[in-house]
Formats: structure tokens, sequence, C-alpha cells
């Protein structure tokens, strides 16, 4: 009975959602009906359900690119129109030049179910959005964040230091370093050690998000009601992934919260929630309504952790291996450390403008294993145009930065490592 209504529900979706797309497809332009960006072909109702591999799209999706020779791909998806960028040409023109229009996010079903609630990577586009944007934008500006280079100083020293007193917990080492910074920034948390708890519920929200499914991409996603059915009946893993696991979100929202409001963190004047919590108490003792809720801040917050907790750490584990793997780049990079910095300290941010090779080895750390190889989804808010092709309004618009890290037109032998590409662009 369940299937027969889920597809049913597909069926009626489908229908009218690419009824929808062609009365636009007719009546956009004054001349001819455009055609969507190129794509592999797909099933009659599903569309390309099946077709896209549920791991690692990304490569997928940029040798398609390749097949149909476009830098822009378009896909369906039970009737939901989606477009995939393979080329930082494309991605700037869209998603800069025509910002505006591609402001706006799915709506992320799933991860409500979950627990991401007010936290900007996941926010629709509206007046929640905008506030937190600029939350985010004030605390973390090119001068806003000079304040918490003494921070990541600090805690770059106590890494250091763990992992020459234990070279075998060197991952561990990599998420305390990680864990602290981010936590000590937007809750002002002072995280001690590797077995220190925070560590434990970092980990833990980091696999919840990482494991429920993709963003935007999962059954109760496309049909949003199935939220509201039992467990017993729906059976779906991605549900009952989310529900499991809704504690660890909840956790990393509530108890670094807690921490702050009983007075049980480091009085550091640049924690994201102490600041904001003083911006509220103040406009109440004013008497203005406050701007921002508990939930916005615990949000404000959370999206601190969620843009740089997993991404540092995974980014230092890629830097790790490719040190293992190539020893000519860690000893050139010792000798150049050596040079400009001596054996008597470590390297600062002063340094930095001296250290041009260690710049090179990060970016091209970054290019060669990108921490997030498709992103998060952007909506079209309007029908658009780009070189000839027709994107649909409501499309998820993704880009595929590991497309263009590995673009042969602009890195000879992508696959490589190779530092010293950098210098040359």
């Amino acid at each position: 009975m369940l299937l027969l209504l889920l597809l049913l529900a597909a069926v009626t979706v489908h229908t009218l959602r690419t009824r929808r797309t062609r009365t636009r497809l007719r009546k956009f332009g004054t001349h001819q009906c455009l055609p969507l960006p190129p794509g592999p072909p797909g099933e009659p109702i599903l569309g390309h359900l099946r077709i896209i591999p549920t791991d690692n799209p990304e490569h997928a999706y940029a040798a398609w690119s390749k097949e149909y020779r476009s830098d822009i791909l378009s896909f369906n998806v039970l009737g939901q129109p989606i477009i995939v960028l393979n080329s930082v040409r494309a991605a700037v023109d869209l998603l800069d030049k025509r910002g505006a229009n591609y402001c706006d996010r799915p709506r992320f079903v799933l991860f409500e179910e979950m627990g991401w609630r007010k936290t900007l990577t996941f926010m629709r586009w509206g007046p929640d959005f905008r506030m937190h944007r600029s939350i985010l934008q004030r605390g973390f500006s090119k001068t806003s964040v000079r304040v918490y280079r003494q921070l990541q100083e600090r805690e770059a020293l106590i890494l250091v230091k763990g992992i020459v007193r234990d070279p075998s917990s060197w991952e561990t080492a990599l998420r305390r370093f990680a864990t602290a910074i981010v936590m000590r920034i937007g809750f002002g948390v002072n995280v001690e050690s590797d077995t220190d708890p925070y560590i434990q519920m970092a980990t833990d929200a980091s696999y919840a998000l990482g494991h429920g499914g993709a963003p935007a991409g999962t059954l109760v996603d496309f049909f949003p009601f199935v939220r509201h059915l039992p467990d017993w009946l729906i059976r779906d893993r991605s549900m009952r992934f989310s529900r499991t696991w809704r504690w660890a979100i909840r956790q990393i929202h509530d108890a670094p919260y807690a921490a702050v409001t009983a007075k049980k963190t480091q009085d550091q004047k640049h924690s994201l929630t102490k600041m904001l919590l003083e911006q509220r108490a103040g406009q109440i003792k004013s008497g203005i309504p406050p701007e921002l809720s508990i939930d916005d801040i615990k949000g404000a917050a959370a999206a601190v952790y969620a843009a740089g907790q997993d991404t540092t750490w995974s980014t230092l584990v890629v830097f790790v291996l490719n040190m293992v793997l190539h020893p000519e780049v860690q000893e050139k990079a010792q000798r150049v450390l050596d040079e400009v910095v001596g054996d008597g300290r470590m390297p600062c941010f002063e340094d930095r403008p001296r250290l041009p090779y260690i710049d090179y080895i990060v970016q091209e750390t970054l290019r060669w294993c990108p921490v997030s190889p498709i992103g998060v989804p952007h909506r079209s808010l309007e029908d658009d145009v780009y070189d000839g092709m027709f994107i649909p309004k409501g499309s998820f618009v993704y880009a595929n930065a590991r497309a263009m890290t590995h673009d042969e037109r602009t890195y000879a032998d992508p696959e490589a490592f190779d530092p010293n590409r950098t210098s040359v662009l």
C-alpha cells in the first residue's frame, strides 16, 4: 500500500513539474524553444534517480561533462530539474555574477528532521537567511578574523606537541585541533585534551551530518509528507538514521550553549555566542524586541562548527597523506621553514609573506582533494538562459568543485600533487 502511495505521488509530482517546465520552455524567448543543458538519458517517471551514482557522483558528472562536451549538465529526478556546473567559468557566471537568482537553497527536510534548523548552510532565501548571513559576515570578515590569529597559533603549538608526544594518535590530535578552534570561536569553549567530551560531540555530529543522505536528495526531501509517517510504515533508511541521530545534532547546539550561559567557558570576548547573547540582552534591557531568538544564536554558532570542524580536519588528513606520498615536497617545505623561521620557534602569521611555498602546498591540497566535492545545492528563483540553454525556475544547482579543480584545460596532469603549479597560475 505504501509503495503504491509513493509511486502515485512520484507520478503526480513528475507530471506537474514536467508540465510546468514545458510551459516555461514554450513561453521563454520570443523565437524558439530553448534546449535544456545536455545529460544522459533518464528513465520514465524516475528520471535519473537510479542513474546518478549514490557514492562520489562528482566523478560521474565530470565524465558526462566530457562526453557531452558541455560545462553544464541537466538531470531530472522525479520531476525535479537538477543542474550541475562543471567549470569555474560557469560557476562564476551563474552563482556569482547572477547570484541574485541562485541565492536560494532547496528545502532540506531530512536535515530539519535531524535538528538542523537555524543554520545558515541549510537555510532558504529570506529574512532569516539574510540576518544569519549578516551575522557571519560581520564576525568573519577579513579584518575580524585577525583576532583569532593568536588562538590558531596557540592551538597549532598544542597540536605539534601532541603529535610529537604520541605519533600514533596523529589523527586524534588533528581532530582536537580543528574542534578546539571552532568551539572556541563559536562558543568560547576550551577543548583541553584529545579526550575532551567536546571532541566526541563533534565527531558524533559530523557522523550524523555526513551519513544521513545527500542534501535535498532523500525520499523525505522529495516527499515531505513522509516525515509524518511512523517508522514501521515508511522503513526509509535516511529517516530512521535522522531520527536515531537527532540527539547528536541537538547536543552540538545545546551543550556548548549551556556552558556559555552557565559561565563555564573561557572569558573570551570574541566568542560568537557571547557577543550575540550580549546583543540580545542589550536590546531587551532597552525595551527593544530582540532581533535574535535563542535558536538563532544556537544556530549561528553551530554554523561555525558545521563550516569549519570536519572540513579542517579532513583537509589536514589529506595534507599528511600527501607529505607521506611525496617526501620531496615535505623536504623542500622543511628547508624553506628552516631558512625563514629557524629551529627555535614555530612559524607565525607574520612569516607568511616569506613562505609562499607553504601557501602553494595548502592550495594544492585543497585543489587535489576538495573537502566538499559538489557542495550544498543552490536553487534558482527564476527561469534563466545561459549559453543558449534553458535553466528552469526551481532547479537545484550543484557546483562540481572536483571537476573544476581537475580540469585539464587549467591544470596539466591534474591527478598529480604538485605545489609548484600554483606559482604559475
